[in-house]
């Protein structure tokens, strides 16, 4: 094994060595140019790109030369252990991708460390592991491409793409990529025969081999849908890019301008006030908010945007610590160490990593600050009440300033936050009548005593996690007291048999899909549970399982599999439905029948 384990690392050494010098040239260079570790998360996201495509060559390239008939033979018939044998190549690959992907990246945080004042935390530390993690997952996706059967094993490239839709942060990130390369090890294992194209007959194996076959399938059913929405694009009924949207729809909501919105709100009120409101409506400036759908988390390994700041004043450019809990600074001119900045003049943690919004605010999950360049300290202007987290940050509404948390929308004093530094307090709170993960935007106007709020409904149509959008209108007066004065459903604009084919077409990896995207992930307060679907919806979904158990009662008696076997697979099939139809074809083939053999004449007397 070890024989083995060092040939690989010889085979491939010049290329690992090649591919590591051109990433650390990349790296060098553009860390000369920006700071590589307050980039936003597109930079991250297409670097990871880069390591699972590199990774998952190195997969296809190795294995696919030993999985020639002759080498493969010539491979497992060593007196070792498959298991052995598929250790000492993967172990190789992935030592090879710690040369190439880790090192690079760990030397350049080494020179940002000690030669630069940049700010270096323990989660860029982490960036090499997960850079090493991600390109391992794509190596082992590839090997499990060539090794195994090739009707189906494509399916292994589905877990490199978990990582793009995973909630987890941090170290729990670490976590769900681990998870993902011992699944995929398991199932090089189990491919790692003499003969991979014959299934396995261990049902735990089966199972394994089958789930990202069927989740494969089912997300090349729901990709069929955008061939749907082509078709509407190209005869110009799609309500997207028709130049009148349906009336009523979310569509129209979505695209309406601040002053349309609330006109479709009051259209039908029977508030005595509403013909007063329209006039009110049609002179008056309208504010519009739309909440974030993610804020910064301590010590995640990326950014959604810079956590930075500068002051030319004062020669001073701020970067967040999330170690610290503090700004680090630093000269715009000479880059040299300044020292660090908190929260006023007793200089104290940021209770949560802190971005900067606008040219005047900064703000994190549970206040808003302001800094001030005279006396180059940050003040706490906002303090939300503990258990909300902010949504929209500090923003212009006529004389004052709204806030948005995940609960109800804030107003405070404009006058007092520009003549002062103070902790402002609010002027009135607005519950919010629905959860903010649902929210698509807020729109008011000032009233000479109050506000007309306007809450649109619509976030999660487009994905069936929301089934009944709407738009409620509220007037709220001088002291903080709202009342309803409209409310009306919005229409989904596309029929519910094409938003929520992620369910009827199998529930069961619905919930497995969602339960891989949650894995070791904290609750998130911005995001909405999904909301039941309706009754046809669930019955189409038991006609597709029906459908589902008849096609596999049909299928499996034309496959060879044993008694047992057969039933646990149209079990299988009824419950989960078609995507486990699919993998019962991909993965066995039809059983060959003999040719019947002529009937032999009959001898007839001389």
């Amino acid at each position: 094994m070890i024989d083995l384990f060092k040939c690989e690392l010889l085979r491939f050494r010049w290329w690992a060595l090649a591919a590591g010098i051109i990433n650390l040239a990349v790296l060098g260079f553009l860390s000369r140019m920006v700071d590589l570790a307050q980039q936003p998360l597109v930079v991250y996201q297409v670097f990871a790109a880069v390591y699972a495509v590199a990774g998952a060559a190195l997969g296809l390239y190795q294995m696919g030369a030993y999985r020639k008939p002759n080498q493969w033979l010539n491979l497992l018939h060593r007196p070792l252990h498959p298991l052995r044998i598929a250790g000492a190549l993967t172990g190789a690959g992935a030592l090879l991708l710690l040369v190439a992907v880790a090192l690079p990246i760990a030397l350049i945080a080494t020179y940002q460390e000690t030669m630069t004042a940049r700010v270096v935390d323990l989660r860029h530390w982490m960036l090499p592991i997960a850079a090493w993690l991600i390109a391992v997952t794509g190596y082992l996706a590839g090997a499990y491409a060539m090794v195994g059967n090739r009707r189906y094993s494509f399916a292994a490239f589905l877990l490199p793409n978990l990582f793009m839709y995973a909630q987890a942060s941090g170290v729990a990130m670490l976590a769900v990529q681990c998870a993902a390369i011992a699944f995929l090890a398991v199932l090089l294992a189990i491919a790692f025969k003499p003969d991979p194209a014959v299934p396995s007959r261990n049902p735990l194996a089966v199972l394994a081999v089958a789930l990202p076959v069927q989740v494969g399938a089912y997300f090349l059913m729901w990709m069929l849908g955008f061939g749907i929405e082509l078709f509407w694009t190209v005869s110009g009924t799609h309500p997207l890019n028709s130049l009148e949207p349906p009336k009523g729809g979310h569509v129209e909501a979505d695209r309406a301008e601040g002053r349309d919105i609330l006109l479709l709100g009051i259209e039908n009120s029977r508030d005595p006030e509403a013909a007063l409101w329209r006039e009110q409506i049609a002179l008056s400036d309208v504010y519009t908010q739309y909440p974030m759908r993610n804020l910064p988390v301590r010590n995640s390994l990326t950014n959604l945007s810079p956590l930075e700041l500068g002051d030319s004043e004062n020669n001073l450019w701020m970067v967040f610590s999330h170690d610290r809990a503090r700004f680090v600074t630093r000269g715009l001119r000479d880059q040299r160490a300044r020292g660090e900045l908190g929260v006023g003049a007793a200089q104290a943690e940021f209770p949560a990593p802190t971005m900067p919004v606008g040219a005047v605010y900064l703000f994190n999950a549970h206040a808003a600050y302001q800094y001030d360049s005279e006396q180059n300290l940050m003040f706490e202007r906002i303090r939300l009440p503990k258990g909300e987290v902010m949504t929209v940050p500090p923003e212009p509404a006529g004389d004052n300033i709204v806030v948005l948390s995940n609960r109800a929308a804030y107003f405070y004093p404009g006058r007092e936050a520009m003549s002062g530094l103070d902790l402002l307090q609010p002027l009135m709170r607005v519950p919010m009548p629905g959860p903010v993960g649902n929210l698509s935007r807020m729109d008011m106007i000032e009233l000479l005593d109050g506000y007309l709020v306007s809450f649109t409904y619509t976030w999660g149509v487009w994905s069936g996690d929301l089934q009944h959008p709407y738009q409620m209108v509220l007037q709220v007066d001088g002291k903080g007291h709202a009342r309803e004065v409209a409310r009306r459903a919005i229409r989904n604009d596309l029929p519910a048999v094409y938003t929520d084919r992620n369910t009827w077409l199998s529930p069961v990896l619905r919930a497995i899909c969602l339960g891989a995207q949650g894995l070791f992930a904290a609750d998130d307060p911005l995001t909405a549970k999904p909301q039941p679907v309706s009754q046809r919806i669930l019955a189409l979904a038991a006609v597709c399982c029906l459908l589902a158990l008849l096609g596999a009662i049909w299928l499996s008696a034309r496959q060879q599999h044993s008694p047992r076997g057969r039933w646990a697979w149209v079990l299988l099939c009824g419950v989960v439905g078609l995507p486990a139809l699919a993998s019962l074809w991909l993965m066995y083939r039809r059983r060959e029948t003999l040719p019947m053999a002529a009937p032999s004449a009959l001898p007839v007397a001389a």
